[in-house]
């Protein structure tokens, strides 16, 4: 009997949150270069729009992630708008703008239309923060005009009765252009330009005792007119004026209240952009460097898998297994196809084996 040489492949697969630490570039923003602008992610696509071109605009954009494209939308129905807020709620976005007065807004990507909803209580309001917990919004702080330049408030929005409720005000500094992000059931505020400066506290609001608890500060310094998000449990910070555009990120640790650098923008510094998530991912585009408007896109890939591979029986075959860190697949290599090979996948947490499966066209002959 002839027996059949058998190649072992095991991969062990550790899922504890290596960074892959890369911003992609994606197709360019569909409209003119601006900064300024306002976006989320509703049902897995992204919205884009208003913001500073050559004059105040209104256009909106919806880029597609599968395709990395950008298709235009119904322009938002109000004044053209800068330095507004919108948030996404269970498939719509909620949009409060600068130049609208008090009037607030939701856009349905399902009819593609602009709906002007319940007036905003706290008035008018520019550069101001906002964040989604448990399908509510929440907005706050910003300026109201040069008599009452800075705010502290924050002020709860339920679509479900259309209405406003209220919060606990931040105990801090009252500001404008402020960064902000959730992570389940807290909402997280810091830097930010207030009366007395620019500032790098950073604070955490728990939704449902209605508190506010003063957090690690920002460790890239005082600065305002940034950006932040959030994927996968932690939270995303960085860009801004501080006092230049500055193009430093870092990710905060809810768990451990601790800052990490990451990958510093592609660009020199670059402030007044626009970022949201979807899925594993975040994407961050527009702004202005300091001398130009910008259209650059890019995506942010906040985790990934470290292979290694181990138990090889033949010593003289050659095995490659790529990319390295995975996320999404993985490829095997083999320079002898006619041997069989066995693969097995161990993962530390479980929690990736739905996420990834081998097929016949990830494994491939050299």
């Amino acid at each position: 009997m002839i027996m059949k040489n058998i190649l072992f492949i095991s991969l062990l697969l550790f899922s504890t949150q290596c960074f892959s630490d890369m911003w992609i570039p994606k197709a360019n923003f569909g409209g003119p270069n601006r900064a300024d602008a306002v976006g989320c992610a509703i049902n897995g696509k992204g919205y884009l729009g208003t913001g500073y071109t050559t004059g105040y605009s209104k256009d909106w954009w919806e880029y597609d992630t599968l395709t990395n494209a950008w298709t235009q939308k119904a322009d938002f129905m109000g004044n053209s708008n800068v330095e507004g807020t919108c948030i996404g709620i269970i498939g719509k976005v909620y949009f409060l703008p600068f130049s609208n007065g008090n009037n607030f807004y939701m856009y349905d990507p399902l009819t593609n239309t602009w709906t002007m909803k319940a007036t905003f209580p706290g008035l008018q309001r520019q550069g101001a923060i906002g964040f989604t917990i448990d399908n509510k919004g929440y907005f706050g702080l910003g300026g109201v005009n040069s008599a009452n330049p800075h705010k502290n408030d924050l002020w709860e929005y339920n679509p479900a009765t259309d209405s406003w409720n209220q919060k606990a005000d931040l105990p801090a500094a009252a500001r404008m252009f402020a960064a902000a992000f959730s992570i389940g059931s807290k909402g997280y505020i810091g830097t930010g330009s207030s009366s007395s400066g620019t500032l790098s506290d950073f604070w955490e609001y728990d939704a449902i005792s209605d508190t506010w608890t003063q957090k690690s500060s920002f460790p890239g310094g005082q600065r305002y007119e940034g950006t932040a998000f959030s994927v996968g449990g932690f939270g995303f910070m960085g860009g801004g004026y501080g006092p230049l555009p500055r193009n430093d990120f870092w990710r905060y640790d809810p768990q451990t209240d601790t800052w990490t650098p990451i990958a510093l923008l592609p660009h020199n510094g670059v402030v007044e952009t626009v970022c949201f998530s979807i899925g594993n991912y975040a994407y961050l585009g527009t702004g202005w460097d300091g001398t130009n408007f910008m259209n650059n896109f890019w995506q942010y890939s906040a985790d990934s898998i470290v292979l290694s591979t181990h138990e090889i029986s033949e010593n003289n075959s050659e095995i490659m297994v790529y990319p390295n860190p995975a996320k999404d697949y993985i490829i095997i290599k083999c320079n002898d196809f006619t041997k069989s090979l066995k693969v097995t996948l161990t993962d530390s947490k479980a929690e990736w084996f739905s996420k990834m499966i081998i097929t016949s066209r990830m494994i491939k002959s050299i």
